[in-house]
């Protein structure tokens, strides 16, 4: 069982924790996260929640907030491939990466909402 964090808004952060990180809203990058040991390959998760909060479109989302909760090891190793080595401190779940079973795991797993 590994802690992973998420930055992102306050609203989204309160949206995720009740549906689960959401397929049709989610990038290209996929449901991005980080061990909270790090490494933080791209920077920390409190700096993207911060520059996710500054954007136009997220104005009314209430700042920037950390998305913290517990995964099995066994569904983040689902994430895990020859270019996400955990290694990176990065793990980042897509569809047929981690993303369904992650999602059928949401309701059991610890989350809070950390403020940034």
């Amino acid at each position: 069982m590994a802690t992973l964090l998420h930055g992102t808004t306050r609203h989204r952060a309160e949206k995720i924790v009740v549906e689960g990180p959401d397929p049709k809203s989610l990038g290209p990058e996929g449901f991005s996260t980080y061990l909270e040991s790090g490494p933080f390959l791209f920077g920390p998760p409190a700096d993207y929640a911060r520059k996710k909060a500054a954007l136009p479109e997220c104005k009314n989302d209430r700042g920037p907030a950390i998305l913290a909760f517990d995964v099995p090891d066994d569904i983040i190793a689902l994430a895990i491939d020859e270019y996400f080595p955990l290694s990176q401190g990065l793990v980042q779940f897509d569809e047929g990466k981690g993303l369904e079973e992650l999602r059928a795991a949401w309701s059991t797993l610890a989350k809070e909402i950390r403020p940034v």
